[in-house]
């Protein structure tokens, strides 16, 4: 991973090169500007940092004014405003012409402005991060709005499936699409349509299995006036929709007898009649077929038709399940992440490393639809505790006969959340580290309440190296954990944090 890009402005050279040298003993690249016309003169030459270190007070033109110059030329950069004291009026004018932070300069003898430096750069380079995310995914929505590339560009198995569907779109050949529920077959036959010469012409959906057979006669095929009781009016049907387009048969094992016999007829000779006429239709339309039955099994039972079977299977696609593409699994969330915090006006958050690992450690039997359905309740309630009760439930053994599963109490390591990267813990000089108190795990275990407990440890272990890492100023912690004052008294007294002092 490249070093994150910084550019000092500081009319104090000597001041600028410190704050250059202590930034990259942190791991940053940075440069120093000694004006304001100086930075602007390297951002029209290309310089293009990361995140700019603004000192407020500087002669011919001072940080506010610079600071309009970037807003104008250069809207998208991230502004971190530097001086010597906090003045309420500057800030408030700072945060009106969009810096992101507004941060006392460092120098103090024991370290606290660095401190809060870092961690308003850190800040800056997550929203950072965040912004280019929503920007990619943005254009790739427009020009691929099921989002395939984003979820399916890692793995190989993936790579094989859109390499068929590359070579048959062009052509109108019917496809049969295999796989469990939740792979996301729909999403293929889409990219098919998407990239076929019928891409400006319908897409049409059709659930075999949502509708009793009476009724999936008219969807598909539509009637007339008058010809069965309640058919009210003249009824256009599916196929008739897809003309000239796609037309997807999702759950085609789920469908009776007798429609396979006039869908055969359909792709035989590309005309059916509507139920109660005798006037044939004619109809172009390109089938696209899905299931995750077992058709062979189902044509030796007599219950799928095998001349059916053979016109829908000139092209088979497997689509694997997400078993099979666990190196997909991190893309998926972080997509997931990403949309529904948009749709839903969320925070964007994300998963401690306990809850990480629960999620790459599942099986997801529900597929792409589980993991989407799963990040969508995280977004929603903005709670790990939920999920991770569900991920402990999928895990649980299931008991036979009189006997009961028990889970084993398993002492795990909580981590800080992925937000929260804490440096070691600060201790007074010649005083031993005073380790965090362990969060005890509940007398009787409960699945809800185990998941409960792994996020309490992680949060705990959060505040507590938060807190000595400012030496346990409560309110320059909040500010840093992004919570209130009062929400961080209360998490202390939920967690059971006091301060403890080396003597």
């Amino acid at each position: 991973m490249s070093k994150a890009r910084l550019a000092v402005v500081d009319d104090d050279e000597a001041f600028a090169e410190y704050l250059q040298v202590w930034l990259r003993s942190r791991g940053y690249e940075a440069t120093a500007y000694h004006s304001g016309d100086a930075l602007l003169a390297g951002l029209r030459d290309g310089d293009q940092p990361d995140v700019i270190l603004l000192d407020v007070s500087m002669p011919h033109m001072d940080g506010l004014q610079t600071l309009r110059a970037i807003r104008l030329a250069h809207p998208s950069s991230h502004v971190l405003m530097l001086s010597g004291g906090r003045t309420p009026a500057t800030i408030v004018e700072a945060v009106r012409l969009g810096a992101a932070d507004y941060v006392v300069k460092p120098g103090d003898a024991e370290g606290v402005g660095e401190v809060a430096l870092e961690a308003a750069i850190r800040n800056a380079l997550e929203r950072l991060a965040l912004t280019t995310e929503v920007t990619r995914l943005r254009t790739q929505a427009e020009t691929d709005p099921d989002g395939l590339q984003v979820c399916w560009s890692s793995g190989k198995a993936m790579q094989a499936v859109m390499n068929m569907v590359e070579r048959v779109a062009d052509s109108d050949v019917s496809v049969l699409l295999r796989g469990e529920s939740g792979v996301g077959k729909e999403v293929i036959a889409r990219e098919l349509h998407r990239r076929s010469p019928r891409r400006a012409h319908p897409f049409v959906k059709v659930n075999c299995a949502a509708l009793p057979a009476e009724l999936l006669e008219s969807e598909l095929f539509g009637h007339e006036r008058g010809a069965f009781t309640g058919a009210a009016n003249t009824r256009v049907g599916k196929f008739e929709f897809a003309d000239t387009g796609t037309i997807m048969l999702d759950e085609i094992g789920e469908m009776p007898l007798a429609l396979q016999a006039k869908i055969l007829h359909v792709l035989q000779d590309r005309e059916f009649t509507k139920v109660g006429s005798n006037r044939p239709v004619e109809v172009d339309a390109r089938v696209v077929a899905a299931t995750n039955r077992d058709l062979e099994a189902m044509m030796s039972q007599g219950t799928f038709r095998e001349d059916l079977y053979y016109r829908l299977q000139v092209i088979e696609v497997r689509i694997p399940s997400l078993r099979e593409r666990r190196e997909e699994v991190q893309p998926l969330i972080d997509y997931f992440l990403l949309k529904y915090a948009a749709t839903y006006r969320r925070p964007a958050m994300r998963p401690s490393l306990v809850l990480q690992d629960a999620l790459l450690a599942h099986d997801w039997p529900g597929n792409i639809r589980e993991l989407e359905n799963m990040m969508k309740r995280l977004v929603v309630l903005q709670d790990e505790a939920h999920v991770l009760a569900e991920l402990g439930r999928a895990r649980a053994p299931r008991p036979s006969g009189d006997e009961r599963a028990v889970l084993p109490v398993v002492a795990t390591p909580t981590p800080a959340p992925a937000l929260v990267a804490p440096p070691e813990p600060l201790t007074p000089p010649g005083a031993d580290p005073v380790p965090a108190a362990p969060v005890e795990p509940p007398a009787s275990v409960n699945l809800q309440e185990l998941a409960r407990h792994a996020a309490m440890g992680a949060e705990k272990e959060a505040i507590q190296a938060a807190l000595e890492r400012f030496r346990w100023n409560r309110r320059k912690t909040a500010a840093f954990l992004q919570v209130s004052y009062k929400t961080l008294l209360n998490k202390m007294k939920e967690s059971g944090i006091t301060e403890l002092r080396a003597g």
